[in-house]
């Protein structure tokens, strides 16, 4: 494992001199303040002093903080298909990617509450804006994918970082959680890169095949009826338009704030069923990549929430009239929301983006 000290989260022996780095930070009893409205800074942080491993920082402070963003930001969380889940089992959750903390961390809450054991993250290493980052997210699993370099240091990191993860799954029977994609679906199209599939299998060993099915690959659909960062978003999507989008050195650490700060309105996690080797096997001349590619897209679309916000968006782009009340609702809530938008451009993005999910369902 030491050969893998550069991606790899903090072990238990390295909880404690990273939570006294992490007590130390000056913004800390801000957070502290939001995750334990009714606690003394002080004794929050002598709580945090006293932990000694991984699993026991996951399963108090952590979820403390993540059910206090359930509580304060949304009007609730749902999650199905949990009991597709088998406790001995590592899996291999390739997610829909809509909020850079939140999509993750969201599965880990569930995964406590029902007594499981949480699973590693992949995250790029354009999140680490500063060491305080650095060390809370080593305190949580998180495991640095390397963007960027030459091709083939590009590679080079890939395959290092693909290693990695057949020997958690494989070895140390440990669960990943992976975006489908590299970044998040700024255009709410949720779609899996065949690049990232190819990079799971640089590690294995054997045919690509049976290297992604005995990752025991499961699907996760997450949906936010409300999106914090979609102006954001779609300041994004215009400038890179005009060719003129370049991104801020905090830019990364405002959309992590804004996403779990802001308010999202119902949110749903839905757990689809493991991929069968026969699911993953195309059944045609088809590249094996491009099928789990489409096959992956297929239940990740058809497993998402659609709430009124997405039906909304996607009324107002063809002009057809609400059938129900929430719609109504959420059609003039969105109105305002892209009437807030600086440049009116910006409002054919932020819709589009909302009614991507309709999209994708009604195209069959």
């Amino acid at each position: 494992m030491n050969s893998f000290d550069d991606i790899r989260p903090y072990s238990n022996s390295e909880i404690h001199n990273a939570l006294q780095r992490i007590v130390a930070w000056p913004a800390l009893p801000e957070v502290i303040r939001f995750v334990y409205p009714d606690e003394e800074v002080d004794s929050v942080c002598e709580r945090l002093l006293k932990i000694d491993s991984v699993s026991e920082l996951q399963r108090t402070v952590m979820n403390d903080a993540i059910r206090r963003i359930i509580v304060s930001t949304t009007d609730g969380f749902t999650c199905d298909g949990l009991q597709h889940l088998d406790r001995s089992t590592p899996y291999l959750f390739i997610s829909n990617h809509r909020d850079i903390v939140l999509d993750a961390f969201l599965l880990q809450h569930v995964l406590v509450e029902s007594g499981f054991d949480t699973s590693h993250i992949v995250f790029g290493q354009n999140l680490i804006s500063s060491p305080v980052m650095n060390d809370m997210f080593r305190c949580n699993k998180l495991i640095r994918m390397e963007r960027g370099g030459t091709p083939r240091a590009f590679y080079d990191s890939l395959s290092h970082l693909s290693k990695y993860l057949n020997l958690l799954i494989h070895e140390e029977h440990q669960s990943v959680w992976i975006a489908q994609k590299n970044g998040r679906a700024k255009d709410g199209v949720d779609k899996t890169a065949p690049a990232m599939l190819k990079m799971l299998c640089l590690g294995g060993s054997g045919d690509a095949l049976h290297v992604l099915a005995e990752m025991h690959p499961v699907p996760l659909s997450v949906s936010y009826e409300w999106d914090p960062c979609d102006a954001m978003k779609a300041s994004e999507m215009y400038q890179s338009s005009l060719g003129e989008y370049h991104k801020a050195p905090d830019e990364d650490f405002r959309s992590v704030l804004t996403g779990i700060t802001g308010y999202k309105g119902h949110v749903h996690l839905q757990i689809g069923t493991p991929l069968s080797i026969s699911e993953l096997q195309p059944q045609s001349d088809c590249d094996l990549f491009d099928h789990v590619a489409h096959v992956l897209d297929n239940r990740i679309q058809h497993s998402y929430r659609l709430h009124p916000s997405n039906y909304a968006a996607y009324n107002i782009l063809t002009g057809q009239k609400s059938v129900d009340s929430n719609t109504e609702k959420a059609e003039d809530l969105l109105r305002h929301r892209v009437e807030k938008l600086p440049v009116p451009e910006m409002k054919h993005y932020m819709l589009e983006a909302y009614a991507a999910p309709v999209k994708a369902v009604s195209v069959e």
